[in-house]
């Protein structure tokens, strides 16, 4: 199943709490940690990866933190995403001239995975942490609303709550 790995959730929901926080402020990893129930020592290496990848900027101290590297529409879900985990692919042999495969030769699915794949990743390009936070504000209290979706250019009524 194509899911996304819990240490790319954890680096998400902290970085979108950054954006809703204020880009300039700084978080720490404790406090971000306490208020969404991640473990300490998992998120701690997460930011720093993250720091590491210039998605984050972190400042020493009694009074240090962590803070966005740029503005939150300038940070896709696929920079955060590749900063976790490496570079996106559906195949094993995707972006590999070295596959060992050994259907490689009669392979009938290598290239229309591989086209598949830079739809994926051109749709995290398109996805920033800026359309995460609004789009989570758009959905959080309940109730019947019309939520604008960035990622498919379209519009949906939601009911919530029953």
């Amino acid at each position: 199943m194509l899911r996304l790995s819990k240490k790319v959730e954890y680096a998400l929901i902290a970085m979108t709490e950054m954006v809703g926080n204020g880009r300039m402020e700084l978080m720490t990893a404790k406090a971000l940690s306490q208020k969404y129930h991640i473990p300490a020592e998992i998120l701690g290496k997460i930011l720093q990866k993250l720091t590491k990848e210039c998605l984050l900027l972190s400042e020493q101290g009694v009074k240090g933190g962590y803070r966005l590297g740029g503005k939150p529409e300038d940070i896709s879900v696929r920079r955060v995403v590749e900063a976790i985990e490496g570079p996106l692919s559906l195949i094993s042999c995707s972006g590999n001239s070295k596959c060992a495969c050994a259907q490689l030769s009669s392979c009938n699915i290598r290239s229309p995975m591989r086209i598949m794949e830079e739809d994926l990743i051109n749709y995290f390009d398109r996805i920033n942490l800026q359309d995460l936070h609004n789009r989570h504000k758009a959905t959080v209290g309940g109730g019947i609303e019309s939520v604008s979706n960035p990622f498919l250019n379209s519009t949906r009524v939601e009911i919530r709550g029953e």
